[in-house]
């Protein structure tokens, strides 16, 4: 470990600037959380429905850094280069591999961004969902040694790409869309989700610690080598086995017998934002528990703010007391994944099917 902190603080010292790359293009469009369903529109691309959505490790050898070279129709379709669905883990229960992809290569970008900045002020301004997503980097003192800050920048990066990821299943809930016309609550809290993203952050922690200033070749070579041997620890399973656990969750955590984009696909949802996640299944007594809570001080260096816009008539059914905060910061998570419960309870209990009217 004292050999792969010199290594970083070395590389980034004698770099002139941090490494360039474009900003991922919004997030992959997959998989909501079901097999072998069908979508109410037919051929028409729904953000959430992927033909052929189960996957197994040797589907998986390829990565793409999410810049927005792949199509949607593609990468819904499954005839992109790089494949993407559920596969049943017997360590770490269902894995969505488009959040792992995604998270991972938002880490990288964020890496690029504060690389040899921590404790300078600075924006970093990414795309908006419903409301403007931005990192603001502090203006503190950082007493760490070269090769701490080095440490600490890549694991700061890897808690503000998973931040990004609790925000997506909120703004997803409330609306969002990534193509136009369809809205995504199918897949808002989904349960398999932000285990997949945290899964994520560790392999991207893991590249740039080994190389902190990597091409996006270099990192998209990484990113399938580990990605692959992390499935492979966590009891990755055949697709055969994978439909025969889905098959087993179906009526209690997504029903075969609704048709997307229902957002009553999906039964049971996982809403509690947390940075200590242990998977909801698993073959085994050893569930592998997964946790960024250890670097949640970094965040004094920098976190993440939604800052109102245009969409706000989309959070319109908020408690007024939300409603009036220009900026939300994690503190506000958990506020509105209680009052989205709160919602989605009464749903179920008045029988309604009927999407929310926001």
């Amino acid at each position: 470990m004292k050999f792969k902190s010199l290594l970083i603080a070395a590389i980034t010292l004698f770099s002139s600037a941090s490494y360039a790359i474009d900003p991922p293009s919004g997030v992959r469009p997959c998989c909501a959380f079901g097999i072998n369903m069908k979508s109410e529109l037919g051929v028409v691309p729904v953000p959430f429905f992927r033909v052929n959505n189960i996957v197994e490790l040797s589907d998986l050898e390829e990565h793409l850094y999410n810049d927005g070279e792949q199509g949607v129709a593609s990468s819904l379709m499954g005839t992109g280069a790089e494949s993407n669905g559920l596969i049943y883990t017997s360590k770490g229960g269902i894995i969505d591999t488009a959040h792992v992809r995604d998270t991972a290569d938002y880490t990288l970008y964020l890496h690029s961004q504060i690389q040899g900045q921590l404790g300078t002020k600075q924006q970093v301004i990414l795309e908006d969902e419903l409301r403007s997503r931005v990192i603001e980097m502090t203006d503190k003192p950082v007493d760490m040694t070269s090769e701490e800050q080095a440490q600490a920048e890549i694991e700061l990066s890897a808690l503000l790409a998973f931040r990004l990821a609790q925000w997506h299943e909120v703004a997803q809930w409330f609306g969002f869309t990534s193509v136009a016309g369809f809205k995504e609550y199918p897949s808002a809290y989904s349960p398999e989700d932000l285990y997949s993203n945290m899964l994520g952050s560790f392999i991207a922690i893991e590249i740039l610690e080994n190389n902190p200033n990597p091409t996006k070749e270099e990192y998209q070579q990484a990113f399938s080598k580990i990605f692959l041997r992390k499935l492979a620890e966590l009891g990755a399973q055949d697709k055969d086995r994978t439909e025969e656990v889905m098959d087993g969750l179906d009526k209690k955590w997504w029903d075969s017998g609704k048709r997307l984009p229902n957002k009553w696909v999906v039964k049971t949802r996982d809403y509690e934002p947390r940075l200590t996640i242990t998977p909801h299944w698993g073959d085994t007594d050893d569930r592998v528990t997964t946790s960024l809570a250890q670097y949640e001080g970094l965040e004094d260096f920098g976190y993440l703010t939604l800052v109102a816009t245009n969409s706000e008539k989309n959070f319109s059914a908020l408690p007024g007391y939300l409603k009036e905060r220009h900026v939300w910061t994690k503190k506000q998570f958990s506020e509105i994944a209680q009052f989205a419960k709160k919602v989605d309870d009464q749903h179920k209990l008045n029988n309604n099917q009927l999407l929310p009217p926001y």
